[in-house]
């Protein structure tokens, strides 16, 4: 349990002190309890020392906070523990993490509240779209909202710019987009998009104006 980092305790309306020390509520339901397992007080005793520990474990108290941002806490490192244990692109990847914490970690400032482009060029075939790939699976658990848009070029010269914004737009909302022209696209984007922290990757992109997304 300790190792692997599996418990969570979240101390909703209760103080994590009571629980540590088995007061008020929990003082009351351990002298239930041991009058009810008489016969075992190694069990009871067990229960108190887990108690104990639990209430020592990295977690949260509802009381220092409003629900809505507990709850949205609570999914952000469960997302990321989630991610870790599934299977990573970029833990198979051989040198990728020196690659990406000098310079990409920097220039990304992952953390940071700022608005940041970065451009990677360079010829074809040394790893480009691998890197990306791998910096996406790193740090999109980071942002609210994160998207990969793979061969913008070949995309945009068969579909035209439009069905971009309309696959940009699928990963937002829950039904297919319904937009008839760029102008409409590029609002509807920046109306869902606005005071979210987002991570958008264009990969294979040609023509430096993005303007239209």
């Amino acid at each position: 349990m300790k190792a692997r980092e599996t418990v969570l305790p979240i101390f909703y309306d209760v103080d994590p002190s009571d629980v540590r020390k088995q007061t008020r509520s929990f003082k009351k339901a351990f002298e239930n309890h041991e009058k009810r397992f008489w016969d075992d007080e190694e069990q009871v005793q067990r229960w108190r020392y887990a108690l104990t520990e639990v209430a020592s474990f990295s977690g949260w108290n509802s009381k220092e906070q409003y629900e809505s941002k507990l709850i949205r806490d609570i999914v952000q490192v469960i997302w990321g523990k989630l991610q870790s244990t599934s299977f990573s692109y970029a833990r198979n990847l051989v040198g990728i993490y020196p690659r990406y914490q000098q310079p990409l970690n920097f220039l990304l400032g992952v953390g940071v509240d700022d608005v940041c482009f970065i451009g990677i060029w360079a010829m074809g075939g040394i790893g480009k779209t691998t890197m990306v790939r791998a910096v996406y699976e790193i740090i999109s658990r980071e942002f609210e909202v994160s998207f990969l848009l793979t061969d913008v070029r070949e995309s945009v010269e068969k579909s035209g710019l439009l069905n971009l914004q309309k696959q940009l737009l699928s990963g937002i909302w829950t039904e297919e987009a319904d937009i008839s022209d760029l102008h409409e696209g590029a609002t509807i984007i920046r109306r869902l998009l606005r005071h979210r922290k987002v991570l958008l990757i264009l990969d294979d992109v040609d023509h430096s104006s993005i303007e239209p997304l």
